[in-house]
């Protein structure tokens, strides 16, 4: 028992300090040990009797070891040895070296009031506490220990180690397997007769359980308003209102429903949704911001499959692994476009090589935004929080993380060939196989020659180069292009004689340069043409030409008259990520064998222009690098025979019979219709700088600690995430097992029917979009930190519902906006009040919620009031803005945009987006951030959106549009006009107050700029 005495009171006002000490038995003692006592709001002769009592009674034991490490020890481990430990130190702070916390006195012993950590973990002013960052708040109770710890003494058991602790419990809803509830019946004729499907079952139980009835049925011409927006994204015309008003057959609302589900705006509507979540958009980002000109395929797919009503699992599986699941169809292809939708980094994977710390960071992230875009987007789990350390909150670790980082280990982002014909993918991926194989067994047998071949062989090879490079080069190389950055891109050069001159023969010279070591047939063109006052005499456009070193291509044209010579390359020769055109001479023989080709002026395209090395004049000049073959001719010859020696005849024989079979592949695979292209995930394409294809061999991948590239671990093979504590989760895969597999493996893991999240995931999203928030209203984040379910069996049934019957979405809608739920008015006055107190934010759904049209919805229905939307579906985005190419990076200047583009008429989906520069007029009115998946849009109002709709070039634009609209369909007079306006954007008759405001105000100010206060109508751009 310990002693305690009064070592000194003192008042001020109504307060009272007294300071206590207190003596320790010596197992506890290292220093007498001081305590204060606080009151306040107390008769002061009150309180002294208290402390007088108090003082004279035994105190109980003092807080001992125990209670550090039964109450105080834990949380330490929950909440801060995650960023406070040996490895990461935040703030110069390890609780593994708890001294450094008293000598920065943020612990002071005997004195919580004074200590800085309490001040870190209490809120102040209504504030959360600083600590812990990027986590829930500690407990009253926890910040009760740590305080009574401190006030004890803050002693520290010796030899005590706190470690991280992150949670290991599966006993979480969202990882449970999804049952199908029963669906709720009622004895009650209220709630029977308003059920219309079960989703009212499950909604009403809660509704009567909390004293609460639904709202009345909405207006038709509120829900074929609501209805249209939601299936389709635009406004119903005035005649389909009046049409649907009038209608009085019992299924005037259904056939709306399958109308709408079945109109191509469906899957328009639909796949804005599901872009915004996986961060699609038409350029790269991050510094440069590069355009992504093949992106759009993977929208327009998108928009087809919802259109179209592909099963789920198929939609999932195609995005994450169509090429190998479903091999030969186009769709296995442009699925992959999601995986490469989110950001990429240009300068990290092009200009910094992937050995180099920036360059491993850059392809870890890239790896990261794979693995969070689908964990996010198909299972609604963040995963990526395990990236630096094990998840806080959800049972999953690093090495979950890092064994979903394996499955993309091989892919890369860049533009890859689509069919339209299975039949010549079929061919293309055969052959495709023909020259891996190929490449492989030369490269088996090159290694066995150069591993016994030794120093000799070396020496003969060095010696053939430096014969090769020996000859004679003058500066004047030839005629060399500017540098583009495709391949397929027209070039020509040519030469113009003043009169006709009869032509014999054309000899192509080709060039030789010594950059990037591309040496002999520097820019030969890969396929061209040869023209002669302009008809074809040499046509090399169908297949690639191999390149012909330094061997002259000659042409024989029989004597054709002529006064000009046309070279036109239709697929350039690559350089070093890009691609160019060069010749180093065009001779043109008459029949008496001369060369008059320096008789003629030479044109261009486009040229370098780098005297004396590169000009169109050394095209004629009679310049060209020949070599003095005897030597190399001698020493190949002795090569081949040492090689015979060595290995033997039938190996070199096979050697060359197999380079010859890949020469033959590789023109037989050029000589395919090239197809489409899409920007999607891909493990074959041309090195761009530092950015090469992995040929499908995964990268390694190791565990990160902290997720720091300099910090790396062991290896981690692939795998997923488990759902029970001693469940498997990689993947049983052979180490030879294409990459593919892996992500085949993945993709069969999300859509099996045993997954807990993936048909919750689904069923939840597509809740929020009809009714403004989900059931969980975090879409993306079903784990411990995300939302509270309002409804968990309607989750759960629907989840189920979907599941087992084919993951019909058009079915899904269908059970929703055919629910009595889903008709309900958005006001309900009867329950206001009661329902404000505990469910202002509507969760039991008492009522519909009312919602501001996206910033995609206002666009589109502005174009459809003024009668300039145009419906065209599909293709490459329109821009909005003047797109400056530079060196560096694009600049897309929005100010220099013309509005009364009509290539611009076309709906939102299909605009050109950009994610570093983005729609000043679409951001203003809560557009997505393509930059970060955005499952809920922002619903904002504020000034800015107000003057942007009165006063925006689109808007003025489109104002005009309609006004003449409006007069060409108004009989005469400003009543008319008005009436007409009216209708084309509310969709009804203006009432008589409304023409005794809107009249005047035309004839005063005229039509346009009542069209735009119309527009800027909270009915216009509000859906009750």
């Amino acid at each position: 028992m310990s002693a305690l005495k009064c070592s000194g009171i003192k008042c001020s006002g109504n307060r009272v300090v007294v300071r206590c000490e207190r003596s320790w038995p010596d197992s506890y003692n290292n220093g007498s040990q001081f305590r204060a006592l606080q009151a306040t709001a107390m008769p002061r002769h009150l309180l002294l009797t208290l402390l007088t009592a108090l003082i004279t009674l035994p105190l109980p034991c003092a807080v001992g070891e125990d209670f550090f490490v039964e109450q105080v020890a834990p949380v330490f481990s929950r909440h801060c040895a995650v960023c406070h430990n040996e490895q990461d130190s935040r703030g110069g702070f390890s609780l593994q070296d708890m001294q450094s916390f008293f000598d920065a006195g943020v612990i002071e012993s005997g004195e919580p009031e004074e200590s800085y950590l309490i001040e870190l973990i209490t809120s102040h002013n209504g504030q959360p506490p600083e600590m812990p960052k990027s986590a829930p708040a500690l407990s009253g109770e926890e910040v009760d220990a740590i305080r009574t710890w401190i006030a004890e003494g803050a002693r520290w058991p010796d030899g005590f180690e706190i470690k991280a602790v992150t949670s290991t419990d599966f006993d979480w809803w969202s990882l449970k397997p999804a049952l199908r509830p029963d669906v709720p019946e009622f004895d009650d004729e209220y709630a029977s007769s308003w059920i219309r499907t079960p989703v009212d079952a499950f909604v009403i139980q809660s509704l009567i359980e909390n004293d609460l009835r639904p709202a009345p049925a909405a207006d038709r011409r509120t829900l074929i308003r609501r209805l249209s927006y939601d299936l389709a994204g635009l406004p119903p015309t005035i005649e389909e209102t009046r049409q649907f008003e009038n209608d009085q057959s019992p299924d005037a609302y259904q056939r709306l429903v399958e109308r709408l589900l079945a109109s191509p705006r469906y899957g328009e509507r639909w796949a804005r949704h599901w872009l915004d979540v996986v961060k699609y958009a038409d350029t790269c980002g991050y510094d440069k911001d590069k355009l992504r000109e093949n992106a759009w395929p993977y929208r327009d797919y998108v928009i087809r499959s919802f259109n179209e009503d592909k099963p789920y699992a198929r939609f999932v599986q195609e995005q994450i692994a169509g090429d190998v699941l479903f091999p030969g169809s186009p769709d296995g292809i442009l699925g992959l476009g999601f995986i490469a939708a989110g950001p990429w980094d240009f300068i990290g994977h092009v200009e910094v090589p992937e050995e180099k710390i920036d360059g491993q960071v850059a392809r870890n992230l890239d790896r990261d935004d794979m693995v969070t875009n689908t964990l996010n987007t198909f299972c609604s789990i963040t995963v990526q929080c395990a990236r630096c350390h094990d998840h806080k909150f959800d049972p999953f670790t690093q090495e979950h993380y890092y064994g979903l980082q394996a499955v993309f280990a091989a892919v890369d982002r860049a533009d890859r060939v689509y069919e339209l014909d299975p039949a010549i993918s079929a061919e293309r991926d055969s052959i495709s196989a023909e020259i891996a194989r190929y490449k492989t067994e030369i490269g088996e047998i090159k290694n066995r020659i150069v591993e016994e071949g030794g120093t000799q062989l070396a020496a003969i090879e060095r010696a053939i180069q430096d014969a090769e490079s020996s000859s004679d080069k003058k500066p004047e190389f030839g005629y060399h292009s500017q540098v583009a950055t495709e391949a397929d891109c027209e070039k020509y050069v040519e030469v113009v004689f003043e009169q006709p001159r009869a032509i014999e023969r054309l000899v192509l010279r080709p060039c030789h340069d010594d950059f990037n070591g591309i040496g002999a047939g520097f820019g030969f063109p890969v396929r061209f043409k040869v023209e002669l006052d302009g008809e074809v005499v040499f046509d090399q456009t169908g297949s690639d030409f191999p390149n012909p070193g330094l061997d002259p291509v000659v042409i024989n044209v029989a004597q054709v008259e002529s006064s000009s010579c046309r070279v036109t390359a239709m697929r350039l020769a690559e350089r070093k990520g890009d691609y160019i055109f060069a010749l180093a001479e065009l001779q043109i023989f008459d029949q008496s064998e001369q060369d008059i080709s320096s008789e003629g002026t030479v044109i261009a395209l486009d040229s370098i222009e780098a005297p004396t090395r590169w000009s169109t004049e050394n095209l004629n000049d009679g310049i060209w690098f020949q070599q003095d073959d005897r030597d190399v001719d001698a020493l190949r010859q002795q090569r081949d025979e040492f090689l015979i020696e060595l290995v033997g005849a039938d190996v070199v024989s096979g050697l060359d019979n197999l380079e010859s079979d890949l020469k033959d592949a590789e023109s037989k695979l050029s000589s395919l219709p090239r197809g489409k292209l899409v920007y999607a995930a891909a493990t074959d394409f041309p090195a761009e700088g530092n950015f090469k294809a992995t040929g499908g061999r995964p990268r390694e991948i190791r565990f990160l600690r902290r997720g720091d590239v300099t910090a790396a671990g062991e290896a981690i093979g692939p795998g997923a995430l488990p759902f029970a504590t001693e469940a498997s989760w990689s993947f049983d895969l052979p180490d030879e097992a294409p990459e593919g597999e892996r992500r085949a493996a993945l993709a069969k893991w999300i859509v099996s029917n045993e997954h807990p999240l993936t048909w919750r995931s689904i069923v939840n999203r597509v809740w929020h979009y009809h009714f403004g928030k989900g059931i969980v209203d975090t879409p993306n984040d079903f784990g411990r930190m995300g939302g509270v379910r309002s409804h968990p069996e309607l989750l759960d049934w629907l989840a189920v519902e979907f599941r087992d019957n084919g993951g019909s979405l058009k079915d899904l809608h269908r059970l929703i906006v055919m629910s009595s739920t889903y008709r309900q008015a958005s006001s309900n006055p009867e329950f206001v009040s009661s329902a404000s107190e505990f469910d202002s934010g509507n969760r039991l759904l008492w009522r519909m919620n009312r919602r501001r049209l996206s910033a995609e919805e206002i666009r589109d229905s502005i174009l459809f009031a003024s009668g300039q939307l145009n419906l065209e579906a599909g293709g490459p985005g329109y821009f909005l803005f003047e797109l400056e190419k530079t060196e560096h990076s694009p600049h897309y200047e929005y100010h220099k945009f013309d509005h009364a583009d009509p290539a611009s008429y076309r709906r939102s989906v299909y605009r050109f987006i950009v994610r570093s520069q983005p729609d000043p007029y679409m951001t203003t009115l809560d557009c997505a951030d393509s930059s970060q998946s955005t499952p809920a849009r922002n619903e904002t109002q504020t000034p800015l959106q107000s003057l942007t709709m009165l006063n925006s070039e689109f808007n003025l634009a489109m104002a005009q549009h309609l006004a003449v609209r409006v007069r060409r369909s108004a009989d005469s007079g400003k009543e008319q006009e008005v009436h007409k306006a009216v209708e084309f954007i509310h969709g009804r008759t203006p009432d008589e107050e409304e023409l005794e405001l809107l009249i005047p105000y035309a004839e005063e100010h005229g039509l346009e700029n009542l069209v735009r206060i119309l527009f800027n109508t909270s009915e216009f751009v509000f859906v009750e």
